[in-house]
């Protein structure tokens, strides 16, 4: 007998171990639950089996309902049913937080008796879960009468603590998640108003460039009209030789080209544009500002360029480039009031880099002076935004700053070596880029009667500009018609006469360039567009236009139309 006993005792033992070990691992499945769905799943798919029930019941509170959303049972109870939480078991258990145990659903004034007497359910254990304030239930059932065990209230209470665990923790990773994603949205807010303010920062400085440039810029300027005046004065004498004339005309060309130079690129240094980054070739940048270069630093600064041979392509922004240069040459212009020497250098290496580099291949640009130096002090803030050493009205502070914050987007750094007396030299390390430099393609241009033949419409606001294209376009062979508004133009070819070219200029009064050759592309694509312009912007706002920047030449007024045919055709 007492073997049978213990033979029994152990049967017990073992089975409760059992249900235990179940309940363990629906525990560290509801760990891992982040939603009132998952840790559903988990108590359905586990509850019963560790409770030792014929079937249980997860009931979520939905205001003053009872709503019963998933079962596993031996035979169907109320999935998907409501109940009024004040009439039913579930709806107690929440309301009060506590346990609810029934030995007879029969015999129980919580029971509402009708709804289980079509059920198996003879007694019950229903259990809140959610912490002080429950929203939901976990309800054991068995098909008999009886006093639900300790173990088996034990099990599903802790199953439902560890329900009410999950949920707090999934309520917790919300608010984690949401704070996340607002703090993300601030950052990236906060990135974007940063880069804003950069952007505005390189416009400030480039204007107060622009300001410093005025002066070297007017005296270079007027050096080139001189040729200019004296040479068309000489031939407009009627006392001159054909040769002259010739002569006079040739050196006036040569200075006027010189001067269109310069001003495109005081155009492409003051223009706005987001940073680009792409393969430059520095000979070609470097040999594309030498006429800005020389005119800043004036006459008494000596410039030389030393550029090693074959230097790869570096990964930057072509024009924040020519303005970090120009900010570095302006600098040691200012430290050299009594004139000196300037010197750029560029090199490619690999070894003996700055530690904050990342391995790899990178040019190392230095633009040196025999300036007045740097003070070990001075040479620490050199870099910081608005620091300057320069009397009022007379700098930002903001150039060196600029050059470092550019060679930082691109993945390079800035170094300054100087001494007192002596000078100071700036390395600027850009990393090399593997692509190649970009090469413009070369012009097209007809050849035979169909490149100097056809009806040109002609729109200009500028008389003069308007006569001088309109006589080159004759001697070219075209026949012209031209008119001063981009509305008249408008109007007449939409009256019928329609020319086989529109060559226009972009800032008019009223209707600009651009908008009446974007209306005409769109309703008469067969006309050939070519907008002409000293605006730096157009290549902007329409790129797939044909663009020739005055002044310009005859020559190039006819590649440009040639472009513009073979774009129509």
């Amino acid at each position: 007998m007492d073997r049978k006993l213990a033979s029994e005792r152990g049967a017990e033992q073992k089975a409760l171990a059992a249900r235990w070990s179940i309940a363990t691992e629906a525990m560290e499945a509801l760990a891992g639950a982040r939603s009132l769905e998952a840790i559903t799943h988990v108590l359905r798919a586990f509850a019963r089996r560790a409770v030792g029930a014929d079937g249980i019941a997860v009931v979520l509170r939905d205001e003053d309902q009872c709503h019963y959303i998933a079962e596993d049972s031996m035979e169907p109870l109320w999935a998907g049913q409501r109940f009024p939480a004040s009439s039913c078991v579930s709806g107690w258990a929440m309301e009060n937080n506590r346990t609810a145990v029934i030995p007879d659903v029969f015999d129980d004034e919580r029971v509402p008796v009708e709804a289980y007497r079509t059920t198996f359910v003879r007694s019950m254990v229903m259990v809140p879960i959610g912490g002080v304030e429950p929203i939901a239930a976990l309800g054991a059932y068995w098909s008999e009468f009886a006093q639900p065990t300790d173990n088996e209230i034990a099990l599903l209470e802790a199953l439902a603590r560890a329900a009410s665990t999950a949920l707090e923790n999934g309520r917790l990773f919300a608010s984690l998640e949401a704070l996340n994603e607002q703090l993300e949205r601030r950052v990236r807010e906060r990135t974007a108003e940063l880069e804003r303010s950069q952007d505005s920062l390189r416009q400030v400085q480039k204007l107060d460039m622009l300001g410093q440039l005025t002066g070297h810029v007017a005296h270079d300027f007027n050096n080139l009209l001189m040729p200019i005046v004296g040479g068309l004065d000489l031939i407009l004498s009627g006392k001159r030789t054909p040769e002259s004339i010739e002569r006079h005309a040739t050196i006036a060309m040569q200075a006027a080209e010189s001067a269109q130079t310069l001003v495109q690129r005081l155009l492409t240094f003051a223009r706005r544009q987001p940073l680009t980054a792409k393969a430059v070739d520095l000979p070609d940048l470097l040999g594309g500002m030498g006429a800005l270069l020389a005119s800043t630093l004036g006459p008494r600064i000596a410039l030389s360029v030393d550029l090693q041979p074959l230097l790869p392509p570096v990964r930057a922004d072509a024009h924040q480039l020519e303005v970090a240069l120009l900010n570095l040459a302006v600098n040691g212009r200012d430290a050299m009031p009594d004139g000196g020497a300037l010197s750029i250098r560029a090199e490619a290496r690999q070894s003996r880099l700055p530690s904050v580099l990342a391995p790899g291949r990178y040019v190392c640009l230095t633009v040196s002076d025999t300036g007045a130096g740097m003070t070990p002090a001075v040479r620490a803030a050199a870099m910081e935004p608005f620091f300057t050493t320069k009397p009022s009205g007379h700098g930002t502070g903001l150039g060196l700053s600029m050059v470092h914050g550019l060679a930082a987007q691109l993945g390079g750094t800035v170094e300054i070596d100087s001494v007192v007396g002596q000078g100071t030299s700036v390395r600027l390390w850009l990393p090399v880029e593997r692509a190649p430099a970009e090469r413009p393609d070369p012009p097209v241009v007809e050849e035979g009667a169909k490149a100097r033949s056809g009806r040109v419409l002609l729109v200009d606001d500028n008389d003069l500009v308007r006569n001088s294209t309109r006589e080159m376009l004759v001697e070219m062979g075209y026949e012209v018609v031209d008119t001063d508004r981009a509305e008249r133009a408008l109007g007449m070819i939409e009256s019928g006469d329609r020319p086989d070219i529109l060559i226009t200029d972009h800032i008019m009064p009223g209707m600009t360039g651009v908008e009446l050759a974007l209306r005409l592309r769109a309703d008469h694509p067969q006309i050939a567009l070519l907008i002409i312009s000293g605006y730096e912007g157009v290549d902007l706002i329409a790129p797939d236009i044909t663009r020739l920047s005055k002044p310009f030449r005859q020559n190039h007024l006819q590649a440009c139309i040639a472009a513009a045919r073979a774009q129509a055709a």
